[in-house]
């Protein structure tokens, strides 16, 4: 498991199934969601965990406690283009279940895997133009930059609303003043730039690195 400050990320596993299925149908996170869908039954849930596993544009990731392992919420990587490096991303967190600046905290583990680990340089999501939660923690707290704007988007308790399309780069990332602590926490202590007892590499002519004998 990644530990952040207040929450950890793991894979998703199958006793997770029933946690998933009750986060999908809560009204407070259901008005949130930019996506739309039916009410998730428990007996699907099963066949959504096996389509998941072998999508290769996708990975989800548990939001789960630190002290328990057990999930408070959903995130990960979804619509993955590996040619350009990036992907869309997306967070729920059960109502009433993390402490405040949980978002925040899951949003840069998010960040320093998919940047340090994976390999990508650009994330992005969308945002309901009045989920000021979201904006705060993705705008405000964790260096993400607004994009533009898709007016009248989608339809919520009878209303359009706009939807808010932000993104983040690598670089955005690196500016954050916590971004080394979370890069530590997903990638373990930097290696000491000199090794003990490994000769010191120089420069060839030829541009290759080789080590001083």
């Amino acid at each position: 498991m990644l530990n952040g400050r207040l929450v950890g990320l793991r894979p998703i596993e199958l006793d997770d199934l029933g946690f998933l299925a009750d986060l999908a149908n809560a009204p407070g996170v259901r008005h949130y969601v930019v996506g739309w869908g039916w009410p998730a039954a428990r007996d699907a849930q099963r066949d959504w965990y096996d389509r998941a596993v072998r999508d290769p544009h996708s990975h989800r990731l548990a939001v789960a406690d630190l002290t328990t392992g057990a999930p408070v919420g959903l995130t990960g990587l979804w619509e993955i283009d590996w040619h350009n490096r990036s992907a869309l991303t997306a967070i729920k967190l059960m109502p009433g279940a993390t402490e405040p600046g949980s978002g925040s905290d899951a949003i840069k583990l998010v960040m320093a895997w998919s940047f340090y680990e994976v390999g990508l340089q650009r994330l992005h999501s969308t945002i309901l133009d009045f989920n000021a939660a979201s904006l705060g923690a993705y705008v405000r707290r964790s260096g993400w930059q607004v994009e533009g704007r898709e007016r009248r988007a989608v339809f919520r308790r009878g209303e359009w609303h706009d939807l808010v399309k932000v993104a983040a780069l690598r670089s955005d990332f690196d500016a954050l003043p916590d971004a080394p602590e979370y890069v530590e926490r997903v990638c373990g202590a930097a290696l000491p730039a000199v090794v003990p007892g490994v000769p010191e590499a120089r420069t060839a002519p030829n541009g290759h690195r080789s080590p001083i004998l």
